[in-house]
């Protein structure tokens, strides 16, 4: 060749290169937009897919989209490495995103390969049924393939100047809004279309793991409703913002700070350094639960030998997210009362475990494990916190408690056909649901009025801190009684275990259950206006009430008669609840920082 022709290009190519450098921000910036239409593309196509009935022709425009959209992808994927100053720490920092591109483009480059390996591992697939999957694999890759970009844009919203607990109550509120507009779509219902109240009163139950619902889940929902409804239970149950953290510590996006700061109190831990890789235990805790309790209950209820309007294996596992996430939402019109489940024992065991193990709490649970672990090691010093300690201690007492009370007050009335041990196991059972997770067995509505009273207390303490139960929490309760003690005793602090507790934590616990107790009063006297004409009992109204507040669930069969107001007073009542009394405040009121003095004291008397 030529020596000037290699001059020539030598030149040519010295001069793109210089190009890319005076323009390398704006080419990045140009891409990151690209990546926002992606992303609006994918959600519009994945609504298209999931809510709408299209015609054959939709089908191909969408199948073509989503096809581009992969395309998109890969080419924004090459382009950013090739733009990137520093090849290798661009795929250290992104290698999801840069795995994800290598799927994509075998997934583009060989689909023919694909299909044929799914016709040799099953020669039932259909073309039409390899279609199906094909479409379902695109809709996967390109939503894993935004993963990352949104990670990125909820690390930038950390960075602002936002209170933690004004995101938390936010993110809710925005993710029972989404679900609303999911749950109204064409595919989402089983038959006429659904209210905006009910559809909005459903999402934000289960995103707040509630369980409290105006429709039949398993007659007004289709299949796709349900799928709905459980991202929703599985997304509220483990919460937002550690959701997220996870996800962006599986994808290696650094957390800054402040993030992991905003999450040492939702997870209850102290040191900043341990945060990534508690979340990443979190994750892996609750797929490995979930999962085996989804087996249990296939096989515990002999799913092969019933009928069921959905698969079995869809059935079992969305019952084991809802029990895990003492959700609450069953797949059957009569609730756990159904023929299916009542008398199943050891189904209902599975529940009972399910339920106890989502809602002591990821703290106390991880003190045990590592106490057993520190035991392996044989270290000297190894003990559980005093947190674990309390919750165990509480739950017990709470669970035993309400065995006892509801057996004694209902063995002469709702109990009354069952022998001693069926009573006292579905007394054992309701005491621990009660608590947080809204199943029943036994018609809450006929129950006496001393045991909705005593269901009202187990509901208003509800579960422990940082579960996915919901309530004022088991510590709230025994720190307020332990305070109560101390100072009746004449105590000017509380020791437990051989252990001081901090004022700040006894002062939080009395403000938590005070909130509480004054958000009930008010909700439930807005809600005693807004039904007069209804003429609902004063202990219905109560109990629909706390059940709303501790995320519970249970109901004495009024919710679906509420009128739109009550409907709008109970999902306000749910979304306190769970984002929490102190948390709401907070986000409300305009954060001041502290005073440089400090004024002289005066005694106010308290009797």
């Amino acid at each position: 060749m030529p020596e000037h022709i290699i001059q020539e290009s030598t030149l040519r190519l010295k001069a793109i290169t210089d190009w890319i450098e005076r323009h390398r921000q704006t080419l990045l910036k140009t891409i990151n937009q690209l990546l926002i239409v992606l992303g609006i593309m994918a959600v519009l196509s994945l609504v298209a897919r999931i809510g709408f009935f299209l015609s054959p022709e939709q089908e191909k425009w969408a199948q073509n989209l989503e096809l581009a959209m992969l395309y998109l992808f890969a080419l924004q994927a090459f382009l950013k490495l090739v733009l990137s100053p520093s090849k290798v720490q661009h795929l250290k920092k992104r290698w999801l995103e840069l795995s994800i591109f290598a799927v994509i483009l075998l997934y583009l480059m060989f689909p023919f390969a694909v299909e044929r390996m799914l016709t040799s591992l099953n020669p039932q697939l259909t073309p039409e049924k390899i279609t199906s999957l094909y479409l379902a694999i695109t809709q996967f890759l390109v939503i894993l393939a935004l993963l990352p970009a949104t990670l990125r844009y909820s690390a930038r919203v950390m960075t602002m100047n936002i209170q933690p607990a004004t995101i938390l109550l936010t993110s809710f509120l925005l993710l029972s809004m989404v679900g609303t507009g999911f749950l109204l779509l064409p595919k989402a219902t089983a038959g006429e279309p659904i209210p905006v109240i009910d559809a909005f009163f459903m999402a934000t139950s289960a995103i707040c793991v509630t369980g409290l619902v105006t429709l039949d889940v398993s007659t007004a929902f289709s299949h796709t409703g349900h799928w709905i409804l459980l991202v929703l239970i599985q997304i509220g149950g483990l919460g937002i913002m550690t959701l997220t953290t996870f996800f962006a510590a599986v994808a290696g996006t650094s957390a800054r700070l402040k993030e992991y700061i905003a999450l040492r109190d939702l997870i209850g831990e102290e040191s900043l350094g341990k945060i990534r890789v508690i979340l990443l235990q979190i994750g892996l805790y609750t797929i490995v639960v979930e999962a085996v309790g989804a087996v249990l209950i296939y096989h515990t209820l002999n799913l092969d030998d019933v009928q069921l309007p959905m698969s079995s294996a869809f059935f079992a596992g969305f019952h084991a997210i809802s029990a895990f996430c003492n959700a609450g939402f069953v797949l059957l019109s009569e609730n756990l009362a159904s023929p299916l489940c009542k008398d199943n024992l050891a189904f209902l065991l599975v529940i009972i475990c399910l339920v106890v193990i989502g809602g002591l709490g990821f703290p106390a649970l991880a003190s045990v494990s590592g106490l057993v672990l520190a035991k392996l090691r044989r270290e000297p010093n190894a003990r559980l916190s005093i947190h674990a300690k309390l919750v165990f201690l509480t739950s017990a007492v709470l669970i035993g408690l309400g065995t006892v009370g509801i057996y004694a007050l209902e063995a002469s009335h709702a109990l009354k056909e069952m022998n001693i041990w069926e009573g006292l196991f579905t007394s054992c059972f309701h005491s621990v649901i009660t608590r947080t997770a809204g199943f029943n067995t036994l018609n809450i509505g006929t129950l006496t009025t001393p045991t909705l009273f005593l269901i009202v207390a187990l509901m208003w303490i509800g579960a422990s801190p940082s579960s996915t139960g919901g309530g004022i929490k088991t510590t709230t309760a025994a720190l307020a009684i332990l305070n109560i003690v101390a100072i009746a005793s004449g105590k000017t602090k509380i020791e437990l275990f051989r252990r001081r507790i901090p004022d700040r934590v006894i002062t939080r616990a009395f403000s938590t259950a005070l909130l509480s107790l004054l958000y009930i009063v008010i909700a439930l006297f807005i809600l005693l206006i807004t039904e007069q004409e209804k003429n609902f009992k004063f202990e219905a109204l109560l109990f629909e009430v706390v059940s709303a507040v501790s995320t519970v669930g249970l109901s004495m069969g009024i919710t679906s008669e509420l009128s739109d107001a009550g409907k709008l007073v109970i999902v306000i009542s749910m979304l306190v609840g769970r984002v929490g009394f102190l948390n709401v405040i907070i986000a409300l009121m305009r954060q001041q920082s502290s005073a440089s003095y400090d004024y002289a004291e005066e005694t106010v008397l308290v009797s």
